[in-house]
């Protein structure tokens, strides 16, 4: 027995004992590739193989290949905050390699500015960003306004949140005479830019007349006569909250924020402090450059310097003896009726950026509300931030911000499946809407009254998914709720009359944003609906001929046979065709003979003439026709001086070259309707005492006519109106030229 094929043997023996790494199959793959070699090799040669590819295959099962580990992409090529790549990289996320992000593979795009709506419409579901389409609805102040004034008109007490705002664009009229109405004089306004922040233009004024007309992109608000102050100093709150969706709204409230305090103590606006911005505005762009201002550099205190944080503020409420609990419900109503204001139209601008089977979660936002508490302990709604700053100038904003953000990216709960898993949602879909497709073409198929069973199949696929839908967000509320640290949902409500009472805000918010509809629209409405109706009559009519065809078939009729049998029913035929050709021949001559005799007519009133050739030709036509008397006596002779009245050709142009249309227009319509020129200046009036009489409604031009007393052209204005009176017996030539002046 040759080597080979003992070391065949022995190699077996081991595979069948299950001792040998060989019995896997690297290892057998290896055996066999040596064993080959060996055979054509020699004996020793083949051994040495073997033994070679045993140590191979032995090694080969000890290593295995290690599997490559997916993780969560992010892409913030337009974000300049560190702070949130620090949480990216503390989750264990990569940064995209493509900057842009045009190659979409990235799971979250996170960017400082308000998206583009060609970069949304080009995520898939599995994708996030973290700004909405067409937020600035509450972001810009002059929109925010028009929002919350249309539901203000339909709700007066429960939309008073914000103080009176008028565009500087559109409504500087109306708030000047609002500011006339006033029964106190010198009342304090604030001018802010539309799109402004960090305090940036923003200026106070007490006379409205001082406002300067150059500012246009700018609001004006009423300023909050009584602020709520700490330690003598005016403040305000920034209050963070997460919208996770506005197709089914899902809004979140953070339990941290910002306490903003003025750096100068608050006096009552005057003349003498309207410039100090310090005392005003509460902005820290602004405060902070300030000689008082006081940095807080630990982040465990927020009860020192000029920000501080919600637990110091909920401290100082209960020791000045306020509530915190009922500040906080009215701030929680103010965001999310601000919110509903808006969400018909966020959600409309967002499902039309995506296809149907978006789940509605694609985007979320963190928005930034600045919020100014009265002695009332009111909370008025002075302005809604979509890009909220995330830097941390002191330690206390880095512990706010940071937790802020942390959150955020756990309740979004980005997996690194979510892309498979989202293409076997879209295979499943796929699968329902060909099985949809495969029932109602059986429907169809089966005969009598599809029609209705269609609709019914429609509707339960309709009630299907909407179940469905309805299915998810409830799952994705409760995993938000279970992920929930420092947010609080506040929208949906838990209180069942709270969320009663919302629901309502959204359905009138729905009718007052709804688009207006112009004469023009609502006639392509109704050409369209008509358009529709036509296609279903057809589709109805085809399928009732279908059906006629496939399933009874009627037996062809008989022809009928008169007395005079099958060839008296050919003559007939015959000669009703003839009788048809005769009367088309007859109708044929009866439009030529029409056509013929308007040529004659034409003929008879002489070759056609162009414009100039007109003006030329009949502008002998008298200038002024004397009156007639009630008779209609018709007089014995037209004056002279009528006849002899021509207006001069005018000069020609020195752009062109040719005469402007400067002369003296005629327009007839009717032998009994005549222009007729009646002098309006002393020289005319002298040269014609006797206009006759007219409406003089219709123009008037200046012409230049030549008088027989005047050797040079004297410039005459006329006044041409018609004037409706009996045909006058004209001479043969002008009565001729009239008709030829006949222009419509």
């Amino acid at each position: 027995m040759s080597p080979a094929i003992v070391a065949d043997a022995d190699v077996m023996d081991l595979e069948c004992s299950g001792e040998s790494p060989l019995c896997s199959p690297s290892g057998v793959g290896n055996v066999v590739r040596a064993l080959r070699k060996g055979t054509a090799a020699g004996a020793g040669p083949g051994a040495q193989a073997v033994d070679g590819a045993a140590v191979a295959g032995a090694e080969g099962g000890k290593r295995k290949r290690k599997k490559k580990r997916r993780r969560v992409v992010i892409n913030t090529t337009f974000c300049k905050y560190d702070l949130v790549r620090g949480i990216a990289a503390d989750n264990d996320w990569i940064e995209d390699a493509n900057e842009d992000g045009e190659k979409g593979e990235f799971n979250v795009f996170w960017t400082d500015s308000s998206v583009a709506i060609y970069r949304v419409m080009r995520l898939q579901n599995w994708q996030r960003i973290n700004h909405f389409p067409s937020m600035c609805v509450i972001a810009r102040k002059t929109q925010l306004a028009n929002t919350l004034a249309k539901m203000r008109k339909a709700f007066p007490q429960h939309f008073s949140f914000a103080p009176r705002t008028w565009s500087l664009r559109s409504e500087r009229n109306n708030f000047k005479k609002y500011a006339q109405s006033l029964p106190v004089k010198r009342q304090t306004f604030i001018v802010k830019p539309s799109a402004g922040s960090q305090g940036k233009g923003i200026f106070l004024t007490q006379d409205p007349a001082d406002l300067p007309d150059e500012i246009e992109d700018a609001v004006i608000q009423e300023y909050i006569p009584k602020p709520l102050l700490c330690e003598d100093k005016k403040f305000d709150l920034r209050v963070y909250a997460l919208v996770t969706s506005v197709k089914c709204p899902s809004i979140f409230l953070f339990d941290d924020g910002l306490v903003r305090l003025c750096t100068v103590d608050y006096q009552k606006p005057a003349e003498d402090n309207l410039n100090d911005l310090q005392m005003h505005l509460t902005n820290y762009a602004i405060n902070r450059l300030s000689e008082n201002f006081v940095f807080n550099h630990d982040a465990d205190d927020g009860s020192i310097g000029h920000k501080r944080d919600f637990a110091f503020f909920n401290k100082w409420l209960e020791a000045e003896g306020h509530s915190s609990v009922k500040v906080w419900t009215r701030i929680e109503k103010v965001i999310v009726k601000t919110l509903l204001a808006a969400q018909p139209l966020l959600a409309h601008v967002y499902t039309s950026c995506f296809p149907h089977n978006n789940d509605g979660y694609t985007c979320f936002e963190i928005l930034g509300f600045d919020l100014l508490l009265d002695q009332q302990l009111r909370p008025w709604l002075l302005e809604v931030n979509h890009s909220p700053s995330f830097s941390n100038y002191t330690p206390l904003d880095e512990r706010i911000k940071k937790g802020l953000i942390a959150e955020t990216v756990k309740l979004l709960n980005l997996k690194t499946d979510d892309r498979a898993r989202e293409r076997d949602k879209e295979k499943e879909e796929f699968k329902r809407r060909m099985e949809a497709q495969a029932r109602r073409a059986m429907a169809k198929k089966s005969g009598a009254d599809d029609s209705n069973e269609v609709r019914e199949l429609d509707k339960e696929d309709a009630d299907a998914d909407k179940r469905r839908q309805e299915q998810f967000v409830e799952e994705k509320r409760r995993d938000e709720d279970s992920l929930l640290t420092n947010f609080r949902r506040i929208y949906p409500s838990p209180d069942p009359a709270r969320q009663a009472l919302y629901e309502e805000f959204m359905e009138v918010a729905k009718e007052v944003n709804a688009p207006t509809t112009t004469v023009a629209t609502a006639q392509r409405e109704q050409e369209g609906r008509k358009e529709r109706e036509k296609q279903r009559e057809k589709q109805e009519k085809e399928e009732a001929l279908r059906r006629g065809l496939t399933r009874t078939r009627t037996p062809p009729r008989k022809r009928e046979v008169n007395a005079e049998g099958a060839d008296g029913a050919g003559r007939r035929t015959q000669k009703q065709a003839a009788m048809e050709d005769a009367l088309k021949t007859e109708q044929w001559q009866a439009r030529l003979e029409r056509q013929m005799e308007r040529h004659r007519r034409r003929i008879s009133l002489g070759p056609r003439l162009s414009v100039f050739q007109l003006r030329e030709q009949y502008m002998t036509v008298p200038i002024g026709l004397p009156s007639f008397d009630d008779n209609h006596q018709q007089p014995d002779e037209i004056p002279a001086h009528h006849a002899t009245a021509q207006p001069v050709a005018p000069p020609k142009s020195a752009s062109h070259g040719r005469e402007p249309p400067t002369t003296f227009p005629l327009r007839f319509h009717d032998t009994s309707l005549i222009g007729i020129a009646a002098p309006t200046n002393p020289a005319a009036a002298a040269h014609h005492p006797d206009p006759p009489r007219c409406n003089p409604t219709i123009q008037s031009t200046r012409v230049a006519t030549t008088l027989p007393h005047h050797r040079e052209p004297v410039p005459l204005a006329y006044v041409i109106a018609p004037c409706v009176m009996p045909a006058p017996k004209l001479q043969p030539p002008i009565a001729r030229g009239l008709r030829q002046l006949k222009l419509s």
